[in-house]
């Protein structure tokens, strides 16, 4: 677990070796949504700011908020919202079901961090015995079993002597939320088969760069990984990463499978993406202060851009309110005097407040696509631009489109 004292803090794979700061993303909320303005009012934020491990390569927070704060209460996000993740879900289900053909069972298949039971209920269909572990979770609408707690050495132990030991453990887009990176790990090993696979899906690094994607930055995420951090942070518990693949997922993603030390064939797509990393310089702090400054400048023009379009007497709106929109509206200082709302179509966000800038949050279909629609929607599901147009085009929405990343565009 990372540690800070006054203005150190350590890498959290490594934990003696201080970590450098490159970039600041202000005062930030958490996902938590404030159901009016009385909640806003005693809204939390805390300091959101990245550092590097130029020993390992690890990106993480400079000031990690411990999950149990997170995650204490309601946590307004579905993984099975959107027609293209649901898709994305049911492609690794059936990847995990080729791998494991046994009969009559597949297998067993614990899921940290299951969220809505999506990928459980998937998992399931193809004929694994499944569990997720989730301190928000609840049973799935398949009726996927969860255990509402947080993920730790102790509840592997626990879930270990009631279960078995599990072929499979799975986490996506979890991995980064964890407090205590090592003692989940020891979790890991604790649970897993001899021969089993431990399979995450994090956001990729190298994308997060090179696609000046700031805005998955946000307090849920403690870390940010690249195959070199990853594997720095394995081997200490005697896993070993033997094989990754690239996907489009989140806007660039790795889905890395890692297994106890020697049992399987480290497959050519490791070597290959820790080639990439090695000839990027993921250890050098020269890459993020030149990251930093493009952030900076990216900032500027976004609120050029809606300046410009709300001096022209033209009316904004913000199209969905996902994690990484919360980040990019609160660093660049978007809120209600810049967009007249945010169109969702998540029952848990509408009626609500956006985190830390409170613009409300509305039902998309009664007003982004209804006759009153405004000129322009930012797009701040903009890794998903395609779907997300094509929906609201369908619905009814007929005027411009201001995409943010990872460059300020207009679409017509």
């Amino acid at each position: 677990m990372s540690t800070s004292t006054g203005r150190l803090t350590f890498c959290q794979t490594c934990e003696d070796v201080e970590v450098t700061e490159f970039l600041s993303l202000g005062m930030q909320p958490a996902f938590r949504f404030p159901v009016d303005a009385q909640e806003a009012e005693t809204e939390k934020l805390w300091p959101l700011d990245l550092g590097v491990c130029t020993r390992c390569g690890l990106v993480q927070a400079m000031e990690p908020v411990s999950e149990r704060i997170l995650f204490a209460d309601d946590y307004h996000h579905l993984a099975g919202l959107t027609a293209g993740y649901r898709g994305h879900l049911r492609e690794l289900a059936d990847e995990l079901a080729a791998l494991h053909t046994g009969e009559p069972r597949r297998g067993s298949v614990v899921e940290i961090g299951s969220n809505d039971g999506s990928l459980l209920d998937e998992l399931g269909e193809r004929g694994f015995d499944v569990l997720g572990v989730d301190p928000c979770g609840s049973e799935s609408p398949g009726g996927s079993p969860v255990v509402k707690d947080y993920f730790s050495s102790q509840v592997a132990k626990e879930v270990l002597v009631t279960e078995g030991p599990a072929d499979v453990v799975v986490t996506l887009n979890a991995f980064a939320h964890v407090t205590d990176l090592h003692d989940v790990l020891d979790g890991v090993c604790t649970i897993l088969d001899d021969r089993g696979m431990f399979v995450s899906e994090s956001h990729y690094l190298v994308d997060l760069l090179q696609g000046l994607q700031y805005d998955f930055a946000y307090h849920e995420h403690s870390r940010y990984y690249s195959v070199t951090a990853m594997q720095a942070a394995f081997e200490l518990h005697g896993l070993e990463v033997f094989r990754v693949d690239h996907i489009d997922t989140h806007g660039g993603s790795i889905r890395v499978f890692a297994g106890h030390a020697g049992v399987h064939e480290i497959e050519r797509s490791v070597t290959d993406l820790r080639s990439l990393e090695d000839s990027l310089h993921l250890t050098d702090r020269a890459v993020y202060d030149a990251f930093a400054r493009r952030v900076e400048d990216h900032r500027d023009e976004l609120r050029r851009v809606i300046a410009q379009i709300t001096a022209d007497g033209s009316r904004i709106a913000a199209a969905s309110a996902p994690g990484r929109g919360i980040t990019v509206l609160n660093y660049c200082s978007l809120g209600p005097d810049d967009l007249e709302y945010v169109a969702e179509i998540s029952p848990l966000k509408i009626g609500r407040l956006l985190p830390g800038t409170h613009v409300p949050v509305v039902d998309q279909e009664e007003v982004l696509c209804g006759p009153d629609q405004p000129e322009y929607a930012l797009l701040l599901s903009w890794h998903i631009a395609d779907e997300v147009i094509s929906r609201l085009r369908t619905e009814g929405f007929r005027g411009r489109f201001v995409v943010p990343l990872p460059e300020v565009r207009i679409v017509d």
